[in-house]
């Protein structure tokens, strides 16, 4: 097998571990002489899941058939993780009294929810990098200035980028801090029509955190923001991109979620956008992958099966990558967003020749350009 789709198939079995027990296919793997450590540790990396790797061959008891030097170097990225982790839940806490303090309850986006929620058992499988809260429009100016208060300010060589139609407000940082803060007027830019800031605060759940007030995503939300920002917003979906990170995300807090999620909603919301495939297709990859369960009323489809096969032949050949990435550009989703074609296929092939021969002239340009005429 392809060292990539070997790590691949070893990554997914160990996230999944909780969820399936199959140790022993785990530890057949770890003793096999044809895994390549080095390529686990590079797919680790890129989809920042090392962390939670070593969370579950150390909580299997399979760290200790590991090589020494990986041993090293997984316990201590692991470390790393943790101690970020725990400084960044300290400064969220210290953001949220200040909020609080001014009449505001800040939703808990992404990863800031899991540093006060139990969901990861261990406070260093998720790698973080700042803190993201929604606040409601009318309240953004006071909880920015509120933040301004506590010595945060914003990187000014940026402000030109952040604006007010703009998601969220220039980022704020601190000396000495780990991470940023981003104050959100709406959830992300674009798909409000999937799922709108005004429906998420509306269901958000409260919780209570040190005596502090602060809400979180309901689990159904939480998923299908998960989904949008992933397949939409990365453009992992139309550049053939496995979303590791966010299937594994997925995978965990459907287990753990307090209620189950509403996948009739999930389903329709995305159908209703024309956004069905990529649903059934990041379905697909984390039931096999990953060994989540399928939701009600889902399937897999043939379509999402081809896709499956396509974003492991990009895995395992650089050279079909390149060139599965230059087909994006021509995907129907990345046409529609940019020619408003709708699904129409006379329309969407309209769209299609328009954009190669945009894309035709601005090659020709740079060509001139480099040569000086």
């Amino acid at each position: 097998m392809n060292q990539h789709l070997a790590a691949l198939q070893f990554l997914g079995d160990c996230l999944s571990l909780e969820q399936t027990g199959r140790f022993a296919d785990v530890q057949k793997q770890v003793r096999s002489n044809s895994l390549s450590w080095k390529a686990v540790v590079y797919l680790a990396n890129n989809h920042l899941l090392t962390p939670a790797l070593w969370v579950s061959l150390e909580r299997s008891g399979l760290s200790d058939e590991l090589p020494l030097d990986l041993v090293s170097y997984l316990s201590e990225l692991h470390g790393l993780s943790t101690e970020r982790n725990v400084q960044l839940r300290q400064q969220l806490l210290q953001a949220v009294q200040q909020l609080n303090q001014a009449g505001i309850t800040p939703v808990l986006l992404k990863g800031a929810a899991h540093l006060v929620s139990s969901i990861y058992a261990d406070p260093g499988v998720r790698i973080m990098s700042d803190i993201d809260l929604l606040v409601d429009k009318d309240q953004v100016d006071a909880a920015y200035s509120s933040l301004l208060k506590l010595g945060y300010k914003p990187d000014e060589s940026c402000l030109d980028h952040y604006g007010s139609d703009h998601h969220h407000c220039p980022p704020l940082f601190r000396p000495g801090d780990y991470g940023t803060v981003e104050i959100h007027r709406y959830l992300m830019d674009g798909y409000a029509d999937i799922l709108s800031a005004g429906e998420v605060l509306a269901d958000a759940r409260s919780i209570s955190c040190e005596g502090l007030s602060m809400k979180v995503l309901s689990p159904t939300h939480r998923i299908l923001h998960n989904l949008i920002h992933s397949q939409l917003v990365d453009a992992h979906y139309v550049t053939g991109i496995i979303p590791l990170r966010s299937l594994n995300e997925v995978a965990v807090e459907s287990r753990h979620a307090p209620a189950p999620s509403d996948w009739d909603f999930i389903s329709r919301r995305m159908a209703d956008s024309g956004q069905a495939e990529v649903l059934q297709a990041y379905l697909y990859m984390a039931h096999s992958l990953l060994r989540m369960p399928w939701p009600p009323c889902q399937r897999a489809t043939l379509g999402a099966r081809l896709y499956s096969v396509r974003c492991k032949r990009q895995l395992a050949w650089g050279w079909f990558n390149i060139w599965g990435i230059r087909w994006s550009r021509f995907s129907a989703i990345n046409v529609r967003r940019l020619y408003g074609c709708g699904n129409g296929v006379i329309a969407l092939n309209w769209a299609r020749a328009r954009h190669a021969q945009h894309m035709l002239i601005r090659y020709i340009a740079r060509i001139l350009v480099v040569n000086n005429f």
